[in-house]
């Protein structure tokens, strides 16, 4: 068995609990009105309801394609521009993509980031093992690495890679082949960690790493497929990376030889 020399994680549910505050959605809601407002150059009393259903009915359209298991991703502008022209405000490019921005600034305002994970994150570093990140997520992903940077995880990471830039979603092979790319890791050598066993453990078995569950935010259970082991907390991790050939050989150590010889 290939020694460990790269972990790649999924990031909501795996790094942080993903999620969205009332107030911050609220506090979004409000600024995309006076958005729609300054253009439309006129208030319109029952503007901030729309808004609400216009904002939950995307949210519903992109959870029931995940639920669908589609592989493609969903562009967050194509349907609030869709859904606003539904309503009557057939909105400019600029607009709808700030309306977008808007509407994201609610996961940012909303998600933390325990200190434990990203101490968990900076032991492996030293450990020597390269670090990226694989998410499926309909948001930007300028967006999304600002809140990684925002959240200290980003500078920590060799490189990440969001279905929203790709176009296709896990368990789809091209999106964990181009993250190994962008951390230049072979996928025997890498061990993935995710909490969803279809998209996550399934997906990273099938593109040839090895798998681990995390059951810390959410906890998915199913006889197949089966991870290579399970963690309860990130701060677990490294000792499970031990156990599964962990940490990277360093010059000197016989793994190294033995890696290289195929031993």
């Amino acid at each position: 068995m290939e020694p460990i020399r790269a972990v790649l994680f999924d990031y909501g549910h795996t790094l942080v609990d993903f999620l969205r505050t009332e107030e911050a959605l609220h506090d979004a809601y409000q600024q995309i009105r006076g958005r729609i407002e300054a253009v439309a150059y006129m208030e319109v009393p029952e503007i901030l309801d729309l808004i609400e259903r216009v904002a939950r009915g995307v949210d519903a359209m992109v959870r029931a394609s995940y639920e669908q298991h589609r592989m493609e991703e969903l562009d967050p502008a194509e349907l609030f521009k869709e859904a606003l022209s539904g309503i009557g405000f057939d909105l400019p490019r600029d607009v709808i993509d700030h309306i977008v921005e808007l509407d994201h600034s609610s996961f940012s305002n909303s998600i933390t980031v325990e200190s434990g994970v990203l101490d968990v994150l900076r032991r492996l570093r030293s450990e020597g093992y390269g670090l990226g990140l694989v998410s499926n997520v309909s948001l930007r992903p300028d967006l999304m690495r600002a809140d990684l940077d925002r959240l200290g995880i980003g500078p920590l990471l060799d490189g990440s890679v969001f279905s929203s830039e790709i176009g296709v979603r896990k368990p789809d092979p091209r999106i964990f082949a181009e993250a190994l790319r962008r951390i230049g890791a072979e996928p025997e050598e890498t061990v993935f960690v995710g909490d969803r066993l279809y998209d996550d453990i399934g997906g990273a078995h099938a593109s040839g790493m090895r798998a681990i569950q995390t059951t810390q935010f959410r906890h998915e259970t199913d006889p197949e497929p089966k991870p290579d082991a399970n963690i309860r907390h990130l701060s677990e991790l490294p000792e499970t990376l031990r156990e599964l050939g962990g940490p990277p050989p360093r010059p000197g150590d016989p793994r190294e030889g033995a890696a290289r010889t195929g031993g």
